[in-house]
């Protein structure tokens, strides 16, 4: 599964992208940036970019507070 297929039918007010490196990290996970979709679009939060394509590793649905729709994402990310 890819991202484009999480956001093709669903809007989300806040998706928290996470990313997964396990040789890397000591955490199962770490905060990687935040971005929303519209109309299945990803729309940056904070500046960076993001991409459709990128294959996700587990997801899970949400909402808190003001957030209706939010989803958490994690990717692997990959070192050079």
């Amino acid at each position: 599964m890819i991202i484009r297929d999480l956001i093709k039918d669903k809007d989300y007010d806040y998706i928290s992208w996470r990313v997964t490196a396990p040789e890397h990290f000591d955490e199962p996970d770490i905060f990687f940036g935040a971005a929303k979709s519209e109309n299945g679009v990803l729309i940056s939060l904070d500046g960076d970019n993001y991409y459709e394509d990128e294959v996700v590793v587990r997801y899970e649905e949400w909402s808190k507070d003001d957030i209706k729709n939010g989803l958490t994402v994690v990717t692997e990310v990959e070192w050079m």
